[in-house]
């Protein structure tokens, strides 16, 4: 009996693959790493590999001994086949969700803050909800989440912070919660006990401070010329913030849910004259890209969990026991 390949459905389904394949390799430089992650052996994936470029006619891949990188027609190639890539994902997804979400892949890429105000019940929440879909989270600065969605590395990103019209094309953004900036002094600091700090009061102080590219700078360096500033200590990291306060390296500003920290009992937050400062967290997507429904469920629990969260902290604002003097 002669066995008879249907060439152009057979020819979609592998090209599909070996895109994945390809997607893989250039993220990690490596096709062992890739060979690993997609679960097959490495010469069936370099092979796959081969076959796409053969089938494409161009060179995808610059093979070295200590790994590859992808070649200039690559970099040309790489958005479409991302999107190929994703379209392929969305397409199984919708196919299972016919009989409930049972598989699915969501990369999230979010903001130090957007950890500490949404997910730590963001995740639980859809985890417990969906345990069948791979989902991981990737923390890091708005600019670097903002690129990762962009070229199709993420799905689904929480930003804080202006946005900008350079970066934002292509991307759609929606607000979903903010928080309070506030100056943060340690304990017994002159600045602690005046009765509100004005601008002119932060001369000369030395500053413990997030590194560029980190919403949180961008409102200090709002505040006052970036050469006024003494930075002492740049960190990533809020809770290093804090330590550095409480050790008086320095002042800082710092979102407010950043105070629920063992040593904030050691830090004052004087009350300032200029106009009060928030930080907006932001959740961003593609424009030309469909969400699988994997990320649709995201989306709705993190829309939840935001609205339920605003809607607390206006009770909060607004009970007698939070506008009473302190």
């Amino acid at each position: 009996m002669i066995a008879f390949i249907d060439r152009p459905a057979y020819g979609r389904r592998m090209r599909s693959e070996q895109m994945r394949y390809l997607e893989a390799a250039i993220r990690l430089g490596s096709l062992r790493k890739a060979a690993t992650e997609v679960g097959i052996g490495q010469p069936t994936l370099s092979q796959q590999i081969r076959r796409l470029e053969e089938d494409l006619n161009v060179n995808l891949l610059i093979r070295r001994a200590n790994g590859v990188l992808p070649s200039a027609e690559a970099r040309i190639l790489l958005p479409h086949i991302r999107q190929v890539i994703q379209a392929d994902r969305a397409l199984r997804e919708e196919a299972e969700l016919i009989n409930g979400l049972r598989s699915g892949c969501v990369r999230l890429g979010a903001v130090t803050t957007a950890g500490q105000i949404l997910l730590p019940e963001v995740v639980p929440l859809y985890r417990n909800a969906f345990p069948n879909v791979r989902f991981s989270v990737w923390e890091a600065s708005s600019a670097a989440v903002r690129d990762k969605v962009t070229n199709g590395e993420l799905d689904l990103g929480l930003v804080a912070g202006p946005r900008d019209p350079d970066t934002d094309t292509g991307l759609v953004s929606t607000d979903l919660i903010s928080d309070e900036i506030v100056l943060c002094v340690p304990r017994g600091h002159p600045l602690a006990d005046k009765p509100t700090v004005s601008v002119p009061d932060l001369e000369g102080q030395s500053w413990v401070l997030p590194a560029r590219g980190y919403a949180a700078r961008h409102l200090a360096d709002s505040l006052f010329a970036p050469s006024d500033q003494n930075v002492v200590y740049e960190t990533t990291n809020p809770h290093s913030t804090l330590l550095m306060v409480a050790a008086r390296v320095g002042i800082a500003l710092l979102s407010r849910s950043a105070l629920l920290s063992h040593r904030a009992d050691e830090i004052v937050t004087p009350a300032t004259d200029w106009d009060p400062l928030r930080l907006t967290v932001s959740m961003i997507a593609r424009a030309d890209m469909q969400p699988g429904p994997a990320v649709r469920k995201l989306i709705e629990v993190l829309r939840k969990v935001s609205a339920e969260r605003s809607q607390a902290a206006l009770r909060h604002a607004t009970a007698p026991s939070a506008r009473s003097p302190q």
